[in-house]
């Protein structure tokens, strides 16, 4: 980890600011240690859309996000360490390992966007917001409270449903007492095993 970190370049990032991620000079790669990173993309329109979300210890390619045309912004103070497609290389050749760990960090963030896929194509309103706090509260290292400095229409924007349909959702979960939520950036969740149940996914696949 310590060759690791000599290679890459650590930069911490103030809530809303953009990664610096232009043009060709984009990094190759990325790891969030730290808070999350949101990926925007313009709309026709004139707005922006929330795509995806990249919690701490998740990796990401910052050159395929400008390929995309897309923005990635830090969601609170987060800290982001890349380099580029050479370093990676050298790094990777000098430490085999390291293309292993990818390759199974690559894959589950594969399984996660198909998961993410079939959520927005299969489920209710209900099984959809239910898994994404499933989702959220696993990637986040299942904590006691998860910080979602988030607003519902962005929350709806990554579930494909309007604001009201996410807060009337999260309501009746938190009547449900599955989740309380302290704060509307905060939530906990009360009953995990509960909440995964109305994800509508099969139950061998609930976290022991």
């Amino acid at each position: 980890m310590r060759s690791i970190q000599r290679k890459f370049t650590t930069e911490n990032y103030r809530d809303g600011e953009t990664l610096a991620c232009k043009g060709v000079d984009a990094p190759f790669m990325g790891i969030v240690r730290s808070g999350m990173l949101r990926e925007d993309r313009p709309t026709p329109q004139g707005r922006t859309h929330l795509l995806a979300l990249t919690f701490a210890n998740e990796a990401l390619a910052p050159q395929g996000c400008v390929r995309a045309k897309c923005t990635l912004t830090s969601v609170g103070e987060t800290e982001v360490m890349t380099c580029d497609q050479r370093t990676f290389e050298e790094l990777a050749s000098a430490i085999p390992r390291l293309q292993l760990n990818l390759l199974h960090l690559i894959q589950d963030q594969l399984a996660q966007a198909q998961d993410w896929q079939l959520l927005l194509g299969r489920k209710t309103a209900s099984e959809r917001v239910a898994s994404m706090l499933v989702s959220f509260h696993q990637r986040h290292g299942r904590p006691d409270e998860m910080h979602l400095p988030m607003s519902r229409a962005d929350l709806g924007q990554l579930t494909g449903l309007t604001l009201e349909t996410v807060s009337r959702q999260m309501r009746a979960l938190e009547k449900a007492g599955l989740i309380a939520m302290p704060l509307p950036t905060r939530v906990r969740v009360l009953d995990a095993v509960a909440l995964h149940e109305l994800t509508g996914d099969a139950p061998a696949r609930v976290a022991a």
